[in-house]
């Protein structure tokens, strides 16, 4: 009998502390509960956050500056650098070149052409180098003046000095293959080759 009365006081003391037990257990499931709603509310306002500013339209202004169109480079001739000559200055009073004379037909022919010796003279002489792909070409002006130039896109727009020799003026530049206009500058006074081609109120050079 005193072990039934144990039994049954050790199994009341069991139901008494049961419930207590069971409300600790929904307690923390409630915190738990709680705290995990709590992570997703925070979790879904920081991706929100995050994605406002990852995602946020970029500035216009800046925009418009890096697609801004930049107005193409004007189209230059290949030249050749060359050392820059001093620009002439005017030191004595232009003098003209001296009208072609063509010599009269002995017989009036209606096609026969008068001859014209200043055409046989060269202006221009080009010589090429196998080893180089830049040609030689001299320049060669028969006219009066104490200072002559040849100015080019191959002269980088500054004239470049000519050397009187025995009856004309000269210089040799390195010039790659290509069409050119270049005008020579007497005593300060541009004029053109009566030699070689002209076009535009320039002389033509054309380097193959």
């Amino acid at each position: 009998m005193a072990d039934e009365k144990q039994e049954e006081a050790a199994l009341a003391e069991f139901e008494a502390k049961q419930p207590a037990q069971t409300g600790n257990k929904d307690v923390w499931l409630f915190l738990i509960i709680v705290d995990v709603v709590f992570l997703c509310v925070f979790g879904f306002f920081l991706y929100k956050n995050l994605s406002a500013r990852l995602l946020a339209p970029a500035d216009p202004a800046e925009i418009a500056a890096a697609v801004e169109e930049v107005a193409p480079a004007p189209e230059v001739e290949e030249v050749v650098e060359v050392a820059p000559a001093p620009a002439a200055e005017p030191q004595a009073p232009v003098v003209a070149p001296e009208p072609e004379k063509k010599a009269e037909p002995a017989q009036p022919a209606p096609q026969a052409e008068p001859a014209q010796p200043a055409e046989k003279k060269e202006s221009i002489l080009i010589k090429t180098n196998p080893k180089s792909k830049f040609r030689q070409v001299t320049f060669r002006y028969y006219g009066e003046g104490q200072k002559v130039a040849v100015v080019s896109g191959f002269t980088m727009a500054k004239p470049r000095a000519l050397t009187k020799k025995n009856g004309y003026w000269e210089t040799t530049l390195a010039i790659a293959p290509g069409s050119y206009k270049f005008l020579y500058v007497v005593d300060g006074e541009q004029i053109t080759d009566p030699y070689s081609e002209q076009k535009d109120g320039r002389s033509v050079l054309v380097v193959k």
